[in-house]
């Protein structure tokens, strides 16, 4: 059965500590998706799976439902063959944990069948005494604040919240003055401060807290793939680097493993990175190195400096959850690349794309901009000079640059291929989530680009995968990687991260950005794809996309369209050249700038969406202003009225 791991990291959780011998290095379990037909290890049965998925153990050849795997276990049990506990109903007359009788009739409580022992809620997880493999020697001792009992635990059935409350990295260091319940020692395991409530030696003074003690790692792991030889844990933090990853082994958030033959020391993660991974940021396998040749070079996920060759990825950001698919490709034939052309060439001036029935034909050095006459994958107007396909029978048009966009492309922004389709297969489920209304609207076509956040319609790019939703509109699918943007000095990257953007001066721009690595700045891609010549219906010169001015000393601006004060330090659209027009992005482009004319029935009547290019400016029945929009919504039902866009006209 094919198996697929989600995310590498978690494998290395899912150990096969119940399956392996004590004195035998510790398995991995793997996920498998699909039926179960084996017959479980743990409860015997055959065929039942409830789950999404089962766990695997290559080494044993056998199988463990998930559900199995996760019930509690028994404290009082070895750590490489644990007991399972049952949860039973009724009273019992000893807690084995707390060392206290029952109180009360109880719902439920735990049994141990194997030792024939007790406990009640809570008490399987923290016994008070333990022996845990970070320190044989002796027991350690779960050590409360002062003025708490035991008894405690079952005064709100559950732990303090205050006690059980972990500390995060940026915690790690405050001082004790700054908060009474966090201790001035350490956990040996994590690094971290100490809570009110941990297990303490005071013979040798060591201390572990509540979450290191609960998932005990395995003593020892053997993984052929990485390494010959068995991996024994080193439970101290050191400032070496890891010999997989290259980042420093004092990560709290990672345990250490080292094989003392080789003088090999790995984080546990790094035991399980794939050998072959392919992502879509480099048109190439990948393979994981040791040792690259000297030369500098970025990464091309965080772009950071590595010692490298022509094309290299540190091993920790090749394998993020948004990087990679998760598919190990070590062993695995490489397909050979699709043929998927956009079009068929009839002749020099006319071919058959794929999205249309008819012949387009190119028109090259375009001399009038017409509103109505835009292209039919962008939806933006065909642009004076810009070379254009045209149907030889209907008004169907497309840039001859977007009539030549690939059918099947990778994009640094998603793991998986995207598909380019003429219309959207689906209408996204959310078009209409962050508005006040309580209408759920989906029209034809119409969809919600995950890159810019921006609505609209057009040809899409979506995930080749049945069960991924992820797509991009071509403006954000054509970036390149990186971006040379008018705007900045500096190349703009694909870099998975957030801050504020440089164009509309917000931090919720877009959902995705461009970063500037130089000077740590982004630009959201909803700024991004700004067309940088557009047209004004009432002005027969294009204008140009501004990104600012400094010079202010010229006098206060006005928006042409709007009437309103235009602060020139923003990004505006002029037409210095020839008539010194300005106006306002907003005003321009407006809200639903990717919409194209169309109408569809709504309520018993139909919604016309059309271009507002008459004279006079209609009044909006829901808000009674002007509609200064470029699109007019016109509502057909028992009378016709207009209103100014999708937001009042679901309001």
């Amino acid at each position: 059965m094919e198996e697929k791991i989600i995310n590498f990291s978690s494998r290395a959780d899912l150990v096969c500590r119940l399956l392996s011998d004590s004195a035998q290095p510790v398995h991995y379990l793997s996920r498998n998706y699909g039926s179960f037909k084996s017959k479980c290890f743990i409860c015997d049965v055959y065929g039942r799976n409830f789950s999404k998925y089962y766990l695997h153990c290559d080494a044993c050849n056998l199988d463990v439902h998930k559900n199995c795997y996760l019930q509690p276990r028994c404290r009082f049990s070895t750590l490489t063959k644990p007991h399972t506990l049952q949860k039973v109903p009724g009273d019992f007359v000893f807690c084995s944990g707390c060392q206290k009788p029952c109180h009360g009739r109880r719902m439920h409580h735990y049994h141990c069948p194997t030792c024939n022992v007790d406990f009640h809620k809570d008490c399987h997880l923290y016994p008070p005494e333990i022996t845990h493999p970070f320190h044989p020697l002796h027991p350690l001792k779960f050590i409360f604040p002062p003025g708490y009992s035991y008894s405690d635990l079952h005064k709100s059935i559950t732990l303090p919240s205050k006690w059980l409350r972990e500390t995060s990295d940026s915690e790690a260091q405050v001082d004790k003055s700054d908060d009474a319940s966090i201790s001035e020692v350490k956990c040996k395991c994590c690094q971290i401060h100490l809570k009110v409530v941990y297990y303490h030696c005071s013979i040798c003074n060591f201390s572990l807290n509540l979450t290191c003690t609960r998932k005990p790692p395995p003593l020892t792991i053997l993984n052929l793939k990485n390494h010959q030889h068995t991996l024994t844990i080193f439970p101290r933090r050191v400032p070496l680097p890891c010999d997989a990853c290259g980042e420093s082994l004092s990560n709290t958030q990672d345990h250490v493993y080292t094989c003392h033959p080789c003088g090999y020391m790995v984080h546990r993660t790094c035991i399980y990175l794939p050998r072959v991974i392919k992502i879509t940021r480099h048109p190439h396998r990948l393979s994981l190195s040791s040792s690259l040749p000297s030369g500098l070079l970025r990464c091309g996920v965080c772009r950071h400096t590595i010692n490298g060759c022509q094309y290299a990825i540190h091993s920790r950001c090749a394998v993020k959850g948004n990087v990679w698919d998760g598919e190990d490709l070590e062993g695995v034939a490489e397909e050979p690349d699709e043929d998927l052309e956009s079009f068929v060439r009839i002749d020099d001036e006319t071919i058959q794309h794929f999205s249309h029935d008819h012949h387009l034909r190119l028109h090259e050095n375009n001399k009038i901009c017409d509103e109505n006459r835009f292209c039919q994958a962008c939806i933006l107007p065909i642009m004076i000079s810009e070379s254009f396909y045209s149907c030889m029978q209907c008004d169907f048009l497309l840039h001859e640059a977007c009539a030549s966009l690939p059918r099947k492309k990778d994009h640094p922004l998603h793991k998986h291929p995207l598909i380019l389709h003429p219309i959207a297969p689906e209408p996204t489920e959310d078009v209409w989530e962050d508005w006040d209304s309580n209408i759920s609207l989906f029209i034809h076509g119409m969809f919600k680009c995950n890159g810019c956040g921006q609505r609209g319609y057009g040809f899409v790019y979506k995930c080749s995968k049945e069960d991924c939703k992820f797509q991009l509109d071509i403006r954000c699918a054509s970036l390149p990687d990186p971006v040379i943007h008018g705007s900045h000095p500096h190349d703009l990257f694909f870099n998975l991260s957030q801050g504020e953007c440089m164009g509309c001066k917000s931090s919720k721009c877009s959902p995705f950005s461009l970063e500037c690595i130089e000077s740590k700045s982004f630009l959201g891609l909803k700024c991004a794809t700004l067309p940088s010549i557009t047209h004004y219906k009432h002005d027969k010169h294009p204008l140009t996309l501004c990104y600012g001015e400094e010079d202010t000393t010229s006098g206060q601006s006005w928006c042409e369209i709007c009437e309103a004060k235009l602060d020139v330090k923003q990004w505006f659209y002029k037409c210095d050249e020839y008539c010194s027009v300005k106006v306002h992005i907003s005003c321009l482009l407006g809200e639903e700038r990717f919409m194209k004319p169309t109408s569809l029935r709504m309520n018993g009547g139909w919604v016309s969406f059309i271009r507002n290019n008459s004279n006079t400016r209609a009044i909006c029945i829901h808000c009674k202003r002007r509609c200064t929009e470029p699109f007019l919504h016109k509502r057909q039902y028992s009378y016709e009225y207009s209103v100014c866009s999708l937001r009042c006209l679901l309001g």
